[in-house]
């Protein structure tokens, strides 16, 4: 991208000072896109020291921290990209981000939430499946069993869905759909390690859900 970046220099110096956030945030995208992710976020922090209220140019820091595993930081930074009342490019796809976000640190409160604001803009299998997620892991199973379902109508081949329809029936002593879901989730390739390693110890612990018991 060496020519690329000389382009672009030769842009900020004969561009008006207004511009030159620009310059930086598209360096950064350039250096993200390469993988070079210290060189990217040095880039886009002079951006937003340039202007700091600029949701686009919080939105591709907390994609660069998202990218290097860093997600406290993405995740405060996503926050701040939707603070702003000016819309950031592709809120939707932030929205996913950051509730996908708060699932890993088990802020399963501001999950559901964030969930259902993606599956208002936009309902998918996807954003249906985080709500059912979100909601079993706060204990609420039947608003979980209704936010899952909602996803096997959008897609009724979601591996995760069903597997997660099968830990509902599970703790909710509902023995042949626990062995239905488990069976169907399994066939249609259910390959989460953890998943599948958390609803096998959940049967051996009600003594059901799997055919073989």
């Amino acid at each position: 991208y060496s020519l690329v970046e000389s382009a672009l220099s030769h842009e900020l110096l004969s561009s008006p000072k207004t511009l030159s956030q620009e310059y930086y945030l598209l360096l950064g995208k350039l250096h993200m896109a390469t993988g070079e992710l210290a060189e990217a976020e040095s880039y886009v922090r002079q951006a937003t020291v340039l202007n700091h209220t600029n949701p686009a140019a919080w939105a591709l820091l907390g994609h660069i921290l998202y990218l290097g595993n860093e997600m406290t930081g993405a995740r405060d930074h996503y926050e701040r990209t939707l603070s702003y009342q000016e819309p950031a490019p592709d809120t939707h796809s932030i929205r996913l981000r950051l509730a996908s976000i708060y699932l890993q640190l088990q802020q399963y409160g501001a999950a559901k939430n964030m969930f259902l604001l993606a599956c208002r803009d936009s309902p998918s299998c996807i954003t249906w499946l985080g709500v059912g997620i979100s909601c079993y892991r706060l204990g609420e199973l039947k608003e979980s069993e209704q936010a899952l379902a909602e996803a096997n109508i959008l897609n009724n081949t979601d591996p995760e869905v069903w597997g997660y329809l099968s830990m509902v029936c599970l703790k909710t002593a509902r023995k042949l759909e626990a062995e239905q879901s488990y069976k169907y989730a399994v066939r249609v390739g259910l390959k989460d390690e953890e998943l599948l390693s958390e609803i096998r110890n959940t049967q051996r612990e009600v003594g059901f859900g799997d055919a073989g018991f």
